[in-house]
C-alpha cells in the first residue's frame, strides 16, 4: 500500500498491562494522522501521567507470520497479538467476524462494516503498558470457540500461518516436518521406500530385506567423455531392479520440480527415504586439484545432500538413510544437512564400517547415517565376521573366463606405484572395485595368479565380490555396468544396516499397536 501509518496517541502509562474496555482503559484509541510530527508531550489524566508518542511506519500490501496455539488445559486458543493488526485496519473496538474455511483448511477473520447482517461479532482489543518501546501498535484478536477451531484445524495441529490483508486475516494450519513424519509413520507401509540417487544395486538389497520401492529419483549427469545422452541409464538400471514402483523422477536433484514429487507422493506416504549422494567429491581417490577445480567452476557434487533436504522437507519420511564414503561425514554440506535434520526433530545415528566385518568379501568402507523420528530403540549391528577371507577361492573356479591384460602399461605402472588392486593366491580379502575399473586405470582390480600375470575380472566376478550377483544391469552397456558396480554398496554390509532399520521400524509399529490396544 506504501502508506505511512502514524500512531499519535500511543500511551506509556504507569499502570500494568490492560486491554481496551477494561477498567483501566479510558477509551482512547490510536488513529491515522497526517499532521505535523510534533515532539511527544506529556498528558495528565487524573493522577496518571501518559505520554503521547508519534510512530510512523510504512504499510505493505500484505504481511505474514507464524503462530502457535496456546492451551488452557486441553482447550486450544488462537491469540493473534500483533503490531500488524493496526496496519491492516484492525483498530481497538472494531467489530470482526470469524468464519471457517472448511475442515482442516483454516479460518478467516474479517472486519465487519454492516453490523445488521451479522449474527455475532467480536471486538479487537488493544493493550497498554507501563513502559513500551518495541510494540507500539500492538492489538489483539482471540479465537476461543472450540467448535470453530475444531472445524477449521486438524486435531493435533499446534501451529498456524497468518496472512494479513486490508481488513482480512487468513489463518491456515501448519504442521512441522516432525508432526507430518509421525503422522506418516502411522499410515505408511513399514517397508515403503523412496530411493534417491540410485542405479538399482541398493534397490535389490532393499527388496531382499522386505522393503518395497515406492518411487525413484535418478538422473545420471552428463560427463565430458560421454558421446551420447546417458541421463536415463541409471534410471533404467534402477527400474530393472525395483520391482513394482509408483513413480520415476528422471530429474537432476539440484533442480528437480519438488511440487511434482510432492503431488505424486501425497497419497502414498513412505516410511524410508534412502539416498546415496554422488561420492566423487568426498572420496580420497579424487585428486585435491580436481576437487578445487570443480568447486571453482560450480560442478562439484559435494553439496548434493542439501538438495535432498528439500525433498525430505516435502515428503516428511519417518526415517532417512544416507550411504556414502566416510569422507562425507567431514564435509561442510553434511554438517549443515545434519543440523537441519536434527532441528526438524530427527535423531541421528552414524556408522562407519568395513564390509569384511559384516559378512562382506571386500575392504569397502562406507558411512551409513540414519535419521529417525520414531520413538523406538535403534542400534547398528556389531561386527560379526572375521576380516580374513579365502579370497582366492572366490575367483579360482572361473579364471578361464578372464582375459590376459598383462601387456597393459597403466596396470604395470599401477603395480609399480602400489595403486593396483591385486587378488593373488595369498590374498585374505578382495580389494574394493572403483568407478574407473572399465578404463583399466592404475587403481583397477586385477587377478594375479603369478607375479606379473594380470587377468581381467569379468562383470560376474566383480558383482560376486560385492555380493550383488542378482542385480540386473542388462539395461546398460558393460562400461556403464562397471561404473555402477564400482560405486555400489557392498551387499552384506548394506543388508546389516537394513536389518537394524527393519527392527527399529518394527518396534515402533509394535509400540503403536500396543498403545491402540490399551486405549481400546
Amino acid at each position: 500500500m506504501g502508506l505511512l501509518h502514524r500512531l499519535d496517541d500511543f500511551r506509556i502509562v504507569s499502570a500494568g498491562p490492560s486491554f481496551a474496555g477494561s477498567p483501566q482503559d479510558n477509551g482512547q484509541s490510536a488513529g491515522l494522522c497526517t499532521g505535523s510530527s510534533a515532539s511527544p508531550a506529556p498528558n495528565f489524566e487524573g493522577n496518571v501521567m501518559t505520554t503521547l508518542a508519534r510512530v510512523c511506519v510504512n504499510v505493505p500490501e500484505l504481511a505474514t507470520k507464524q503462530l502457535r496455539f496456546r492451551y488452557v488445559g486441553h482447550r486450544r486458543i488462537l491469540t493473534i497479538s500483533s503490531n500488524l493488526l493496526e496496519l491492516f485496519g484492525f483498530t481497538k473496538g472494531d467489530a470482526v467476524v470469524e468464519t471457517s474455511r472448511g475442515a482442516g483448511k483454516g479460518m478467516v477473520i474479517e472486519r465487519v462494516h454492516d453490523l445488521f447482517n451479522q449474527v455475532r461479532v467480536k471486538r479487537v482489543y488493544a493493550r497498554t503498558y507501563r513502559s513500551r518501546r518495541n510494540n507500539p501498535l500492538e492489538h489483539q484478536v482471540e479465537v476461543s470457540s472450540q467448535r470453530l477451531l475444531d472445524a477449521s484445524f486438524p486435531e493435533g495441529c499446534t501451529r498456524v500461518h497468518v496472512r494479513f490483508e486490508p481488513g482480512r486475516i487468513v489463518v491456515t494450519p501448519l504442521q512441522t516436518v516432525s508432526e507430518r513424519a509421525l503422522a506418516n509413520a502411522e499410515i505408511a507401509s513399514p517397508g515403503a521406500t523412496f530411493a534417491a540417487l540410485t542405479s538399482g544395486v541398493d534397490l535389490a538389497s532393499l527388496r531382499a530385506e522386505d522393503f518395497t520401492i515406492s518411487a525413484i529419483l535418478e538422473w545420471r549427469p552428463q560427463e565430458a567423455r560421454d558421446k551420447a545422452n546417458l541421463t536415463e541409464t541409471g534410471a533404467l538400471a534402477a527400474l530393472a531392479n525395483s520391482g513394482p514402483v509408483r513413480a520415476l523422477f528422471n530429474e537432476d536433484v539440484t533442480c528437480a520440480v519438488l511440487a511434482e514429487i510432492e503431488a505424486a507422493m501425497v497419497r502414498h506416504p513412505i516410511m524410508l527415504f534412502h539416498a546415496s549422494p554422488q561420492c566423487d567429491d568426498h572420496s580420497t581417490l579424487k585428486a585435491k586439484a580436481l576437487k578445487e577445480r570443480d568447486h571453482a567452476d560450480g560442478t562439484s557434487t559435494e553439496d548434493m545432500i542439501i538438495d535432498l533436504l528439500n525433498i525430505i522437507e516435502r515428503l516428511a519420511p519417518p526415517v532417512v538413510l544416507f550411504e556414502n564414503v566416510p569422507g562425507m561425514l567431514n564435509s561442510a554440506a553434511y554438517q549443515v544437512a545434519s543440523l537441519r535434520l536434527c532441528r526438524w526433530g530427527y535423531r541421528r545415528f552414524e556408522h562407519v564400517g568395513d564390509a569384511r566385518d559384516y559378512g562382506g568379501l571386500t575392504s569397502r568402507r562406507r558411512a551409513y547415517v540414519v535419521f529417525s523420528q520414531l520413538d523406538a530403540p535403534f542400534a547398528f549391528e556389531e561386527p560379526f565376521s572375521p576380516r580374513q577371507k579365502n579370497a582366492w577361492s572366490v575367483v579360482a573356479n572361473d579364471l578361464d573366463q578372464c582375459r590376459d591384460v598383462s601387456h597393459s602399461k597403466s596396470l604395470q605402472d599401477g603395480k609399480a606405484c602400489g595403486r593396483l588392486r591385486r587378488i593373488t593366491p595369498a590374498s585374505t580379502s578382495i580389494p574394493t572395485p572403483v568407478k574407473s575399473q572399465a578404463h583399466m586405470a592404475k587403481d583397477s582390480i586385477v587377478i594375479e595368479p603369478q607375479d606379473g600375470v594380470f587377468l581381467w575380472p569379468t562383470e560376474d566376478q566383480l558383482k560376486r565380490f560385492l555380493g550383488i550377483e542378482d542385480v540386473d544391469l542388462e539395461a546398460v552397456s558393460s562400461t556403464l555396468a562397471s561404473e555402477i558396480i564400482g560405486q555400489s554398496i557392498d551387499r552384506p554390509h548394506h543388508a546389516s544396516i537394513l536389518r537394524s532399520l527393519k527392527a527399529h521400524i518394527g518396534q515402533h509399529r509394535a509400540d503403536l499397536m500396543l498403545g491402540v490396544a490399551q486405549a481400546a
